[in-house]
């Protein structure tokens, strides 16, 4: 989703201002609308970054993705597609590096990204590239068109490209002073301004987050993302099941994952963000689990109105919420996962057998989940969630056998 519907170059106003003045004056407004940094790369076409989206495309390393074809790739490296006649795009970024909140009580407890523990951050980024596209069309006399990570332009390379930051080995991009905590903006324009220049940083040796990586999903020299073994695609993108060997691995995420983020030691110490993105409580970052499992449609849109987790849908969220049960869930959390084997959606009823099948192991209550596991497969449908019983009940039956 892109906003600011581009207008003809040649309607642009004649303008006698120096690209200094230019400069200056989209800083100010940056500035102006709460960003924390604001860098300017020439839009020329992203020529080695196209490259290797397209060759993650071929080796199947964007999973299900299925809006990221070649035509996609081409547009999204190429500035010129994006707004016709741009000669720069400005990249902007804000800090999203709030600290956790204490976990309250006793009950298990789920884990959201920092990121997505407050407001939906493109709907402020929005808000705000809006205000900064009209100043450069009615002040500055130029075209402009803004876009967030959801629109058809690689913003991370454009910001390495601008000397925002550096592209770490876990494909995140690191500013300094702030690390892999940014959120990400940028503005295509017809205005021509000078550029800043790449920054001759790197990794160096450091292999933190390819270590910290729970599913392996970072390459072993870093810098290539598998998103087919990536707990925030599985968790947020995909509307698949989740791959039962990768499950186990998921430990209590339930809305995306900062594990590579959290291992990064730039930036480690700046704990800033944008009051929008902190977490107005505990809940916010941890649910508890169990009481996720009631919501239906209605009520999962409610608690997470104007929140980044409803990109997830009511279904995949809740396919979280059992997977982190089983993996972190204990005895009292049997009976709401017995309930969800009786949801509407198979997505759901799948991943609470298996759940169901974790804990019979796990705390050796077999003779609890064997029962309930019994009942739901003598009227189950689905194929694949017939198959997921039988697992967990073979599961349930070792445990009870073990005791």
């Amino acid at each position: 989703m892109v906003f600011g519907t581009a207008r003809l170059v040649s309607r642009a106003r004649v303008r006698f201002a120096s690209s200094v003045d230019d400069r200056d004056r989209i800083q100010a407004l940056a500035a102006e609308a709460g960003f924390e940094l604001v860098r300017f790369a020439d839009a020329a076409a992203l020529g080695e970054p196209r490259a290797a989206a397209k060759e993650a495309l071929d080796a199947g390393r964007l999973a299900e993705m299925g809006w990221m074809t070649e035509e996609w790739i081409e547009r999204a490296t190429t500035p010129a597609v994006f707004l016709e006649g741009a000669r720069t795009v400005v990249l902007l970024a804000i800090p999203a590096h709030a600290p956790d909140p204490p976990r309250e009580g006793t009950r298990a407890r789920g884990r959201v990204a920092r990121y997505a523990r407050g407001r939906d951050y493109h709907r402020l980024f929005e808000s705000k590239l809006r205000g900064i596209v009209h100043a450069i069309r009615e002040e500055l006399g130029a075209e402009a068109r803004a876009t967030v990570d959801y629109g058809p332009l690689l913003e991370r390379p454009l910001a390495a490209r601008a000397g925002l930051g550096w592209l770490g080995k876990s494909t995140m991009l690191l500013a300094p002073g702030f690390g892999p905590w940014v959120l990400l903006g940028a503005i295509a324009t017809t205005l021509v301004i000078e550029p800043d220049q790449p920054l001759q940083k790197s990794c160096g040796s450091c292999t933190r987050c390819i270590v910290a990586c729970p599913t392996g999903a970072i390459a072993p020299d870093g810098g290539v993302l598998d998103s087919r073994l990536c707990i925030s695609y599985h968790t947020i993108e995909s509307r698949a099941p989740i791959p039962r060997e990768l499950r186990s691995d998921f430990g209590d995420w339930i809305f995306g994952c900062d594990e590579c983020l959290d291992s990064c030691p730039v930036g480690a110490t700046n704990a800033t963000s944008h009051p929008d993105l902190v977490s107005a409580s505990s809940d916010d970052a941890f649910p508890p689990l169990a009481e996720l499992l009631e919501l239906d449609d209605a009520a999962f849109r409610e608690r997470f109105r104007g929140r980044a987790i409803q990109r997830a849908t009511r279904d995949g969220f809740l396919r979280n919420v059992c997977v982190a049960l089983g993996n972190v869930g204990g005895g009292e959390d049997i009976e709401a996962l017995a309930s969800a084997l009786g949801d509407d959606a198979a997505l759901v009823r799948g991943h609470a057998a298996w759940a169901l099948g974790e804990l019979a192991r796990r705390h050796n209550a077999g003779d609890r989940t064997r029962p309930v596991l019994q009942a739901r497969a003598i009227r189950e449908e689905d194929a694949w969630v017939r198959e997921e019983l039988t697992l967990a009940l073979a599961a349930s039956n070792e445990a009870e056998r073990a005791r």
